[in-house]
């Protein structure tokens, strides 16, 4: 399958199933890595921001925070389920007593899971992880309590703003290219912007750099000064209708900066009933843009050769 169809396929990926676990004890943990990685950070903001009361935690590494106890809730996801860094934390949960959730489409992770009598959520295999996300996602929002009628509306908004979406991830590619794409985010969309850095270097086979307000506005931004690296970079504010006001003056004070310093920036905001509905409106973009701007450099968007050699070195 081609990058562009499993783009297209993303909205067909997100499908409700009744998994709900109910109780989660003192907290979450979520464990993974790249594009398997990113689906624990966006169930922790979704989480937060729908008033779950406890500590939940997104790691990307080997080690298991200390203070992680029986009583919290696991969650291992791995697309590939050989993932080194997720089954460290795997072992170590298990040694805590800790029976982790695991998600693969097969794999050591698969194996162990089995195993060891944990929950294991099987995915379809085939896909590269990153375009793997809904399928991931999906499995997670389930567990923790989406409804039915919130997957629809997610579904729903990506449908109705397919042709929007696209015209915009040209616009923006056409911007990023030739120069260093930098992000602009506020807290509620860092994930988001993370997910682009991300699909851009994997997809596009180029850097991308992106920092947040408020914390910006206390350094990043004097960094502008430097007129000769500014050339270099194009510009993009990424916010959230439901931010806190005084982000919201603060996005529209940076894209004020930027101008009087004669840097026309791209605005974005998300769009969706819902916060998680926002968020994969605006991750959907930056697939797009990272495709196009693959398509701008010349290169097939799939192949991720450093990374595989990385990966060949470490298994020596």
């Amino acid at each position: 399958m081609k990058a562009r169809e499993m783009i297209e396929g993303f909205v067909d990926q997100l499908v409700y199933e009744d998994l709900h676990i109910g109780e989660t004890g003192k907290g979450i943990v979520f464990s993974g890595m790249g594009g398997s990685g990113i689906v624990g950070d966006i169930a922790k903001v979704w989480l937060e921001k729908a008033g779950y009361p406890h500590p939940v935690f997104s790691i990307r590494g080997y080690e298991l925070p200390s203070y992680i106890d029986n009583n919290y809730i696991v969650v291992c996801t791995s697309y590939s389920g050989n993932t080194e860094e997720t089954l460290y934390i795997f072992d170590e949960a298990l040694k805590r007593g800790i029976k982790p959730i695991c998600i693969s489409s097969g794999g050591k992770l698969k194996e162990r899971a089995i195993s060891e009598g944990c929950m294991y959520l099987s995915i379809p295999e085939g896909w590269p992880p990153r375009y793997a996300l809904g399928f991931m996602l999906s499995k997670i929002l389930c567990l923790f309590g989406i409804k039915r009628e919130e997957m629809e509306d997610i579904r729903d908004n990506l449908v109705k703003n397919r042709d929007e979406i696209h015209e915009t991830a040209k616009t923006i590619a056409g911007r990023f290219y030739s120069y260093l794409p930098v992000i602009y985010a506020t807290m509620s969309t860092e994930v988001v912007a993370f997910r682009w850095k991300t699909q851009m270097n994997e997809n596009g086979k180029t850097q991308c750099y992106y920092a947040v307000l408020p914390e910006m506005h206390h350094n990043e931004v004097v960094g502008l000064d430097n007129a000769e690296v500014r050339s270099k970079c194009s510009f993009l504010l990424m916010s959230d209708p439901e931010d806190h006001p005084r982000i919201r003056l603060r996005v529209k004070i940076t894209e004020d900066v930027l101008k009087k310093l004669g840097v026309n920036p791209y605005v974005l905001e998300g769009k969706g009933n819902s916060y998680l509905s926002r968020v994969l409106y605006l991750i959907s973009i930056g697939d797009w843009v990272s495709y196009h701007i693959a398509e701008l450099y010349g290169f097939d968007p799939i192949p991720v050769k450093v990374i595989d050699y990385i990966k060949s070195e470490l298994s020596k």
